[in-house]
């Protein structure tokens, strides 16, 4: 039952205190201090024969892992799309959609489809372009739900 409480606990406080700077793009100090104290706890603990050495290397390992995998994903969720590129690929379309207006084409109904299609192809790579670059906002996103829900059924 304890193993239920602090799971939940952690969950909630990644759910809680984690997402929401994330999403903001700053920083997260509350988690690292939580983060620390878990890895602090294992790293205090003092085995005590070889049973216990061996599991309690078996531990640092996986704190040295998890330890890794949070900085990484820390540091892929603080990437943004540099402003210069976002505007660099809005004028590429632009132009894009600008000069086909100049094409010529034989058929007017053609023209219309063509530009109708061109248009709409740009809008969504542009949406899914900037839709995805923050993983925390958007209408593909990271959502804190689901851990909501497994905080409930967990307690």
């Amino acid at each position: 039952m304890h193993r239920k409480n602090l799971e939940g606990e952690q969950i909630t406080n990644m759910v809680d205190l984690l997402v929401p700077p994330l999403s903001r793009g700053e920083g997260t100090e509350t988690t690292d201090r939580l983060f620390s104290a878990v890895v602090t706890s294992v790293i205090e603990v003092k085995p005590e024969g070889d049973p216990e050495r061996a599991v309690y290397e078996r531990l640092l390992g996986i704190a040295n892992l998890a330890s890794a995998h949070r900085d990484e994903r820390l540091a892929i969720s603080a990437k943004r799309m540099p402003k210069t590129l976002l505007l660099f690929v809005t004028m590429t379309a632009t132009m894009i959609l600008f000069l086909l207006l100049f094409f010529p084409f034989h058929n007017l109904a053609l023209g219309i489809v063509s530009m109708a299609i061109a248009t709409l192809l740009l809008f969504f790579a542009h949406f899914v372009l900037t839709d995805l670059d923050n993983p925390f906002e958007g209408t593909w996103n990271v959502r804190s739900e689901p851990f909501s829900d497994l905080v409930t059924r967990i307690r």
